[in-house]
């Protein structure tokens, strides 16, 4: 593996969703850097297998670059990432045929679906486009349908077309049609912890099953500053939180959440999307072994989209919790020391490559180790 192979590219993500609203897939967009002489399939492939353990979720590669994606073709394993392919690529005379023979020696190759047409050819699921009005009885059973823009199409493509993913939900619509149920702690995370307690889980993996919902983490700060804080002082840290306040009354207080707390699936997705962004954040930041500052980071990307599940100001959210400068400067004044990781990874998350290059660029920050912090974010979720 050369050092280089990463530095020659700009990857953005776009996570895929299954019928449970867990995390099926991964689809990695690459694009190479414009001042790039070429990227060497073999290497990229080498790194990648080299970074995804097998427990993370399946990978797929979304590749414009025609003699990169070529090259993949050619190169590409059955037990690599699957190779998916646009329209045009699907239909360019060089690339098709690549494709076809690709796929005939068991590479997974990830076709795009026209409705109402023949369905792809045999393999993985293809991808199809639904427009707002379409009826979902247009998308076949066992297909992934990309970026949808209402919550009730994602919705009734995994609960009643069967599909084996949606990927890239519709935040904005499913915010707006679920406001109330986003306001409260999701029933789903709350149990999870409570088990956790109970099996005597390490304080790390309790406040990662805490920060994986924003508003239950959120809840909890503001709670346990005016009990346990009262005497303690602030308490700016989950990990904090829960050494402090005891896992006996943090249990008891989880318990009385789940009576209000909600139980829309479709605003898992939401929640986790935030979560993941959080996680990017902090790889960007790499705030190395000081758990204060790992947490305050976390924190700060969290929160950075809180306002719009809870349908407050973001000022007036933050200002019930005891939180850094840092946070408050970066989140309220856009000035925090923050900003730039808040930055790329929304750039990174909307895969903008040209805006991802030239934040990184006017930031300090090296294109492969800004794939480096993204690829180690993808790489930790597990299915």
């Amino acid at each position: 593996m050369t050092a280089s192979v990463l530095a020659t590219l700009t990857l953005g993500y776009r996570l895929l969703w299954n019928r449970r609203r867990e995390i099926a897939g991964i689809e990695l967009r690459v694009d190479v850097a414009p001042t790039a002489a070429g990227v060497d399939a073999r290497h990229l492939l080498a790194t990648l297998a080299e970074l995804w353990p097998a427990r993370a979720p399946q990978l797929l590669l979304s590749v414009h670059h025609p003699l990169l994606l070529l090259d993949l073709l050619v190169h590409g394993r059955s037990e690599g990432p699957w190779i998916v392919l646009t329209p045009e690529a699907a239909a360019e005379p060089v690339l098709r045929p690549r494709a076809l023979q690709a796929q005939a020696r068991g590479l997974p190759v990830v076709w795009p679906g026209q409705l109402g047409a023949a369905p792809p050819p045999q393999g993985r699921p293809g991808l199809y486009r639904l427009e707002v009005h379409d009826p979902i009885d247009l998308l076949p059973p066992g297909q992934i349908l990309l970026a949808p823009e209402q919550q009730a199409q994602a919705a009734a493509a995994l609960d009643q077309r069967d599909a084996w993913a949606v990927a890239g939900w519709p935040v904005a619509s499913t915010l707006q049609t679920l406001a109330a149920a986003a306001r409260q702690p999701d029933r789903t995370a709350i149990s999870r912890l409570v088990r956790a307690i109970d099996a005597d889980a390490s304080w790390d993996r309790l406040e990662a099953l805490l920060c994986n919902d924003p508003v239950l983490c959120y809840r909890f700060l503001q709670h346990v500053n005016t009990t346990a804080g009262r005497q303690r002082g602030e308490i700016d840290t989950v990990q904090r939180g829960l050494q402090l306040w005891g896992l006996k009354h943090v249990q008891a207080w989880l318990l009385d959440q789940l009576s209000t707390a909600s139980g829309e699936a479709d605003l898992h997705p939401v929640r986790g999307g935030m979560a993941v962004r959080a996680s990017l954040v902090e790889h960007l930041l790499d705030p190395g072994d000081e758990e204060d500052l790992r947490s305050e980071v976390y924190l700060c990307g969290l929160y950075a989209q809180l306002d719009r599940l809870l349908g407050e100001p973001l000022a007036t959210l933050l200002g019930r919790l005891p939180l850094s400068q840092r946070i408050l400067q970066s989140l309220l004044e856009g000035t925090g020391p923050y900003v730039p990781a808040l930055q790329l990874a929304q750039a990174i998350e909307a895969g903008d490559a040209r805006g991802t290059r030239t934040l990184g660029e006017s930031y300090g920050y090296a294109g492969e180790d800004v794939n480096r912090a993204l690829l180690r974010t993808l790489a930790q979720l597990k299915v």
